[in-house]
């Protein structure tokens, strides 16, 4: 299944580009419509960076070769896939197309099934090459991190240890133990910060099992009350389906509680102080699609539109208090699962993240549903 699937289309009224457009739509695609020229295609484009851009070259204010020149030259928008549609009938006028730098070039009067094999193509092409690419970074990433946890973890010990031999030794000693107890706490956080960075080395695979997901919810979720009812001026409701329709979820169930966790601690966060938070957990499933869907929202602050497509990039954050590592984790323990993970945002509205698994309808129901 093709995971993203926002195409921006420069509809020119044609007989033909309407039946691709309805086409597309009756399978699960987003066209976006755009009936503009060259600049508002170009503007159009830039603005809501599609996936793929279907272009039509018979309008006489639209200039195809302009606008692959510009997309593909900038850093912002040479990643998205352009699908050239011409008109063209003499040999002469077809081989002037390949001058272009756009991804496809086809016949606009080929049947609307084949036009759709190849964006379905194209789209499939491009989904395996970012899978590819993230797989590297995340391989990576677990190597650098493996020797980050092997550097630094033994320092730390020795730092702690001596800091604690300090504290009991100067017990009277009040300014004393307050600097100790400042390097214990910092010892402690660059600890955890480790315990997290391994995560990457240490991939959630093997030792699966079939978990009930409301009750692993249920219980990181009470986990969580704890952590925010010990924080003052904090007051969030969560949210947890009372008796979700679908079967048991094959997974390793450590991994998928840090998944949850990170995600409701993700949420809490951009939840400010002295608004009333909430966290709803929506589940459900698509037979017909073979996907089992969670979906964790909240009602923060959102997230602005130009960082949306870095926040699940490793090490990314806008919180100084944190390293950026929560989403990142999300995504490697789902990735592992063979699943998904999407995100939809809207400043100062809130948040959703939902997580997209392969349905196992032969997998038992959860025995609160028996």
């Amino acid at each position: 299944m093709i995971r993203r699937k926002n195409i921006l289309f420069s509809f020119d009224q044609s007989i033909e580009s309407q039946h691709l457009y309805k086409y597309l739509r009756d399978r699960g695609f987003s066209p976006i419509l755009v009936e503009g020229g060259t600049a508002d295609i170009i503007y159009q484009t830039s603005l809501k960076h599609p996936d793929l851009l279907v272009l039509y070259d018979s309008p006489p204010d639209i200039d195809v070769h302009e606008i692959c020149k510009i997309l593909k030259g900038q850093m912002d928008t040479q990643s998205i896939l352009i699908l050239v549609l011409d008109g063209k009938d003499t040999k002469a006028e077809k081989l002037e197309g390949f001058g272009l730098v756009a991804d496809a070039y086809v016949s606009r009067f080929l049947p609307v099934e084949e036009l759709y094999a190849k964006i379905y193509s194209l789209l499939s092409i491009r989904e395996l090459q970012l899978q590819l690419l993230e797989s590297e970074k995340f391989a990576a990433l677990g190597r650098l991190a493996d020797r980050i946890a092997h550097e630094f973890r033994n320092p730390l010990t020795v730092i702690g240890g001596f800091a604690y031999r300090i504290k009991k030794k100067k017990l009277n000693d009040p300014v004393c133990q307050e600097y100790v107890g400042r390097i214990i706490k910092e010892v402690n956080r660059l600890e955890r910060i480790i315990d997290q960075v391994t995560e990457f080395e240490i991939p959630a695979k093997g030792d699966y099992e079939y978990i009930d997901l409301i009750e692993l919810l249920r219980e990181v979720a009470e986990e969580f009350k704890v952590c925010i009812q010990k924080a003052p001026g904090r007051e969030i409701e969560i949210e947890i389906p009372e008796n979700a329709q679908i079967p048991l979820i094959h997974a390793n169930r450590q991994g998928l509680r840090n998944v949850f966790k990170n995600l409701f601690e993700n949420a809490g966060d951009a939840i400010p102080e002295g608004r009333k938070g909430r966290i709803q957990v929506l589940t459900g499933m698509d037979v017909g699609e073979g996907i089992l869907w969670i979906k964790v929202k909240d009602n923060g602050i959102g997230i602005p539109p130009e960082e949306l497509n870095k926040v699940m990039d490793p090490f990314y954050t806008t919180k100084p208090y944190r390293i950026g590592l929560g989403l990142a984790l999300v995504y490697q323990h789902i990735r592992d699962m063979q699943g998904r993970v999407e995100i939809e945002s809207e400043e100062g509205k809130g948040t959703t993240v939902t997580i997209l698994l392969p349905l196992i309808l032969k997998a038992p129901l959860p025995s609160h549903q028996r």
